[in-house]
């Protein structure tokens, strides 16, 4: 039979290793949580991956494009940065607005 302080002790260690181990898979969880990836529609491209990366704790953006060489052409894969998103005050609000004026026919 364990005395009073042993089996307490025991215990003690339980509740410390469990409460650990949560802290561990909380922080776990929380980092495999901060990036999803979506996949885009390739396109017309041949063999040409593409897919969208939203880093959900700061709101930045990027591209990531991965495309064979084919024939001549050369492939690569790339990552490019969108920008960050930003909260607009209600449902609706243009966040940014880039305008360039139309091509002119020659």
């Amino acid at each position: 039979m364990l005395s009073k302080s042993t089996h307490a002790r025991h215990r003690r260690r339980a509740v410390i290793s469990c409460l650990f181990g949560l802290v561990v898979f909380s922080i776990g969880v929380r980092a495999e949580s901060r990036y999803e990836v979506v996949p885009l529609h390739p396109g017309y491209e041949f063999g040409t991956e593409k897919a969208l990366i939203l880093d959900t704790v700061a709101g930045h953006l990027w591209v990531w494009i991965e495309s064979p060489s084919v024939g001549d052409r050369d492939g690569g894969r790339y990552i490019i940065y969108q920008g960050q998103v930003v909260p607009g005050r209600e449902m609706g609000d243009i966040i940014l607005q880039q305008r360039w004026p139309p091509e002119k026919e020659k």
